[in-house]
């Protein structure tokens, strides 16, 4: 059996505008995603591109989120350019998907299709019953 490796992606809300990447697992499941947008897929890909070459100079930081969970992020020459696509429960399980990120990366192939999702509306602030 031969393993399926994670993919980059890249990825825009609406028709038109700037757009994003990100690499996904073979189920689809965000490993990671650019920091900022790209004005173009040519500048999207050389991103990817940067960041597959590149990737043994990727410096890490881990961060505790307002909620107690943790968050990472790869910084090039100072700034960070990936970072992970969700918080995490533990500093070790942050330091694991960053790590796991640098290996796969590197051969990680991009997807040919630029996928276009609908804009998610603002959020709602949440109200605690509490605080009347």
């Amino acid at each position: 059996m031969r393993a399926v490796a994670p993919v980059f992606q890249v990825y825009r809300f609406g028709g038109d505008g700037p757009v994003w990447w990100r690499m996904v697992s073979p189920n689809g499941r965000g490993l990671a995603r650019t920091v900022a947008p790209f004005e173009s897929v040519v500048a999207a890909h050389q991103s990817i591109d940067v960041v597959r070459r590149r990737v043994d100079e990727l410096e890490p930081s881990l961060r505790l989120t307002e909620r107690a969970r943790w968050r990472w992020s790869l910084s090039l020459e100072g700034r960070p350019i990936v970072e992970s696509t969700g918080d995490l429960d533990r500093r070790v399980r942050g330091d694991h998907a960053w790590r796991m990120f640098a290996a796969l990366a590197p051969t990680a192939q991009i997807d040919p299709v630029v996928h276009a999702y609908r804009a998610v509306a603002a959020a709602r602030p949440l109200v605690s019953r509490g605080a009347e």
